[in-house]
């Protein structure tokens, strides 16, 4: 095993944007990070908030939200209205009000809000039958039933809490508050007279993090013939998604996401369809318009491959809705962390190759009990640290910016080189949350979500096979060749690499507990995706 220092891309092209924009704005040009990434990531939004607002784009209309063919569940814009720049999301402020109010930030309740509240509630009981102990009663129980759907509540007020992405009827653009100048209004009375007090272009968390990963699909699926696509397919680790047509994929994510989404909470859907008519007058009367959508660098159509093949492998897992869900946020998670370490590694100059790896970056695993001074725990600390520096350096490439035009390093970071530990420690896979001896692990449910993503329903894999794949999908070394490119990347001799004591019994027992691994012998072991399902492409 050789190490050679890959050639890096063309800045021309590393930074070429889909969609194409005319012109940069003047905060994209100062922030390197949004030049390399894309409009944007940001270190506030949470786990559940990517999902959200990707699936947000998918289900809202991408041209004239009135017309019969409205783009809808789909991954392009309409049919002859150009690019795909913005799109018509609900915000739900109804269903918030009614779920939400009463559980929010106090100093944030403005009287107006409360007012409206509770006539809210009082329309909502009269369209109970029964007593009015009864009807009490049941408001009270539909309210806690929505309520128990919150996804990110944190210490805001009731209109920037976020729902759990489980259904369609749930999913709803940001809506900041603005209570400093609602307070100073002495006018303020009545709940439209509050309307302006409401924006949707802050962007603070759901920060365009989702619409990014949205569009990387949408890049991927308007050029299934581009010329790095064509390519990586040829490469023998790629073998697995060399069959995928990635019109036919594309289809089948449109209708087995819309499935899900309808069919998560099926029962509740119309029960959120009833409060949103009942509570209509509290609808924003003013058009609060489109939501403008950021842009990708064009090049990250290989990662967004790898993406859509382990989205359509959830999806096709003969499953509950909720479990899918669950599934696919945590892959929204990792494909964000992979998504910042492919983009790194084409930007730096130091890069590595990676044989069976097309990303040229590691993450070594260990398990998460593992012993200090442990042979695979130091591996682990010390691809996390060869990351972190990854992420640093690039962001501060001198010709990231135009000439002339001053940089605010502070703003790039958190864009960029601050986000990766931050999702990583809230998903478990950087351990521990503060302190020193920060590694990457993998736990039970990493590696249950491994194989969900990686090996198709009903498919046999070799368990050597199965590390392959891992590591041809997300860079993560657990065993083998993998293992040994892990190091050379990191620093390590060669020799060494081979020769190192390193026990993966941790990986092969947590397979056995999840019932993913049969083994046919002391030499052979196979994972299995246990699903029902057939290979459908």
């Amino acid at each position: 095993m050789s190490v050679k220092i890959e050639e890096t891309m063309p800045l021309q092209e590393l930074l070429a944007p889909f969609p194409s924009q005319e012109k940069e704005d003047s905060n994209s040009k100062s922030n390197p990070a949004l030049r390399l990434y894309g409009r944007r990531y940001h270190k506030d939004q949470t786990p559940i908030e990517y999902l959200a607002e990707f699936l947000l784009v998918f289900v809202s209309p991408k041209c004239n939200p009135d017309s019969e063919e409205n783009g809808e569940f789909k991954f392009r814009a309409c049919e002859g209205i150009g690019p795909l720049e913005e799109y018509w999301p609900k915000d739900r402020v109804s269903l918030k009000l009614f779920a939400f109010f009463p559980s929010s930030k106090l100093e944030t309740r403005h009287p107006v809000h409360r007012q409206a509240y509770l006539a809210a509630i009082d329309q909502l009981r009269s369209a109970v039958k029964g007593t009015q102990a009864e009807q009490e009663d049941t408001v009270r129980l539909i309210q806690s039933l929505f309520g128990g759907f919150v996804g990110v509540a944190k210490n805001r007020t009731w209109a920037t809490h976020t729902f759990l992405p489980v259904s369609n009827m749930l999913l709803a653009r940001e809506l900041d508050w603005q209570h400093s100048k609602a307070l100073g209004n002495q006018e303020l009375n009545e709940w439209h007279q509050a309307e302006d007090c409401f924006v949707t272009d802050r962007h603070n968390f759901m920060a365009r993090g989702g619409e990014l990963l949205f569009l990387q699909l949408a890049n991927l699926f308007s050029d299934p013939e581009a010329p790095e696509i064509t390519e990586i397919v040829k490469r023998p680790e790629y073998r697995h998604v060399s069959h995928l047509r990635l019109q036919e994929i594309e289809h089948q994510l449109q209708v087995d996401l819309r499935a899900i989404l309808e069919d998560a909470i099926r029962p509740l859907n119309s029960l959120a369809n009833m409060i949103e008519r009942k509570l209509c007058d509290y609808e924003f009367r003013k058009q609060k318009g489109s939501a403008k959508l950021g842009w990708v660098p064009a090049v990250s159509r290989v990662e967004a491959l790898l993406f859509a093949s382990e989205m359509n492998n959830i999806c096709s897992m003969p499953l509950s809705s909720l479990e899918k869900l669950d599934l696919l946020q945590t892959l929204c998670s990792f494909h964000v962390l992979r998504s910042l370490c492919f983009q790194a590694s084409r930007a730096d100059n130091q890069t590595i190759k990676t044989s069976g790896f097309t990303g040229n970056y590691c993450w070594i695993a260990s398990d998460p009990s593992a012993p200090p001074r442990t042979a695979i725990r130091q591996l682990a600390e010390t691809t996390l640290g060869r990351i972190d520096a990854l992420l640093y350096r690039v962001l501060r490439r001198k010709d990231l910016m135009p000439q002339g035009v001053k940089s605010s390093m502070n703003e790039a970071d958190k864009n960029g080189f601050e986000i990766f530990k931050r999702i990583a420690k809230k998903i478990g896979l950087v351990i521990p949350p503060t302190g020193r001896g920060e590694r990457f692990v993998l736990n039970p449910g990493h590696l249950r979500f491994l194989v969900a993503a990686l090996v198709r329903p009903g498919e046999y894999l070799r368990l050597n096979d199965f590390y392959h794949r891992v590591f041809a999908h997300y860079g993560i070394a657990l065993g083998g060749e993998p293992l040994a490119t892990a190091q050379a990347w990191s620093g390590g001799s060669e020799q060494k690499s081979y020769g190192l004591d390193v026990s993966i019994a941790w990986v092969e027992e947590a397979l056995q507990q999840g019932g993913f691994l049969i083994e046919l012998s002391d030499a052979v072991s196979i994972v299995h995706n246990p699903g029902a399902g057939e290979d459908r492409f």
